[in-house]
């Protein structure tokens, strides 16, 4: 969405105007213009939505959600969210999967997670 700072209008398409500067061929200078008082002062409004449920909002909405059942529910599926972040480095399965990852990086590997803890490779780590 546009909007003209002289007219203050709101539009979804400007009017396109090309200046030739005296030219016969291509490239002409592209010049948008607002479609009411055809000034060349516009500015590009960028869409914004709603953090938790993706709905649109409103351009005049300076928040990051749509309503406040939105921030409440928002807000604790993001603190959800942060736990689970949290669990992911101190769980002792994901320090495994990392382990093997990071061990096939430095060998040029591509060993699996049971071949890996299944030969000499997992059992390094180990001690």
């Amino acid at each position: 969405m546009y909007y003209c700072t002289d007219c203050k209008k709101k539009f979804f398409d400007p009017k396109i105007y090309f200046e030739r500067h005296g030219l016969t061929t291509p490239p002409y200078e592209k010049i948008m213009l607002c479609p009411y008082c055809e000034s060349e002062d516009i500015a590009y409004i960028e869409a914004r939505h709603c953090k938790c449920c993706g709905a649109r909002l409103a351009y005049d909405n300076k928040g990051d959600y749509c309503n406040k059942a939105c921030e409440t529910r928002g807000k604790r599926l993001f603190e959800l969210e942060a736990k689970r972040r949290k669990l992911r480095l101190v769980s002792p399965l994901y320090a495994a999967v990392r382990a093997v990852e990071e061990y096939n990086k430095e060998h040029g590997t591509n060993l699996s997670y049971g071949t890996y803890y299944g030969t000499r490779a997992g059992n390094k780590n180990e001690s």
